[in-house]
């Protein structure tokens, strides 16, 4: 074989692996960009470590901009409404000023409508009076709507 054509064939080999290494560079710099955005997005929407002691009312559903999202933490009790003195304030005309409550009762918690016009809605339901709330039931208050965690 002339010197040339072991020259080429070189060349060749060296060209081969030298596409399939940056090719695998490529592939692992490409996962790991991938792998390192989808943990700074998990780490955002990991929601606040709680207490045993506490629940959390998430916002899922708001017209309000600032409101959607928030989470909202209590230990004992947790009053909503349109008035200044809640806990949880839903400036919209569907909400009374002190529209239902949610407290502790033992190691349960009840959700109270305390008189609203528009009513209260649990899961999809009318509150009437009291009602015992469980992890991932959906509240609507106005055109509010909260899931109570635990």
């Amino acid at each position: 074989m002339p010197v040339t054509a072991w020259f080429l064939k070189g060349v060749r080999v060296i060209l081969e692996y030298g596409m399939l290494l940056w090719l695998l560079w490529f592939t692992v710099k490409l996962a790991k960009g991938l792998l390192g955005a989808v943990r700074r997005q998990k780490a955002d929407l990991r929601p606040p470590e709680t207490s045993p002691a506490e629940a959390v009312l998430s916002v899922e559903e708001a017209p309000e901009k600032e409101l959607k999202g928030k989470r909202f933490a209590f230990r004992e009790q947790i009053a909503i409404g349109r008035g200044p003195d809640n806990h949880i304030i839903i400036p919209e005309g569907y909400v009374s000023h002190h529209h239902a409550i949610i407290y502790r009762h033992g190691n349960q918690y009840v959700i109270e409508d305390l008189g609203s016009v528009n009513h209260t809605y649990v899961n999809g339901k009318v509150l009437e009076g009291k009602a015992y709330v469980r992890p991932g039931d959906k509240i609507r208050i106005g055109l509010v709507t909260l899931q109570f965690e635990r």
